[in-house]
């Protein structure tokens, strides 16, 4: 899942690579139709695979430059998931350097558990 799409907010996906959760609904403020879609008591978890660019060897983003539909990103690019973000990306980062790998080659389930042991109960 490279990319983090509507339906993966509203049907409260877990990924076994997510790096963040994130409770924050759909929110669109402008348009013909405005839209919320709440996430009561639940959340959904953003994959690492969201912040690896499809081009561009080395490369990783972070914040609110992780690959999402429109919709989706109204509801992933609130602060607090920001921090989550930044926090992983640091890792994987880190990881990358210390393996001497790309960041493509960084194992989402490995980063979990690391964020895990850093304290980000993910699990």
């Amino acid at each position: 899942m490279p990319r983090l799409t509507n339906e993966h907010v509203v049907s409260k996906t877990k990924s076994k690579t997510g790096v963040a959760r994130c409770p924050w609904p759909i929110e669109m403020h402008s348009g013909e139709k405005p839209r919320l879609v709440w996430l009561f008591k639940d959340f959904y978890e953003v994959p690492y695979e969201c912040f690896v660019p499809v081009k561009g060897e080395s490369l990783l983003v972070a914040g609110r430059c992780l690959s999402a539909e429109h919709e989706a990103m109204a509801s992933a690019r609130v602060t607090a998931q920001c921090f989550s973000y930044g926090h992983a990306i640091g890792h994987a980062a880190a990881m990358a350097v210390k393996e001497g790998v790309s960041p493509r080659s960084i194992d989402g389930t490995a980063l979990r558990a690391r964020l895990n042991r850093d304290g980000a109960r993910l699990d």
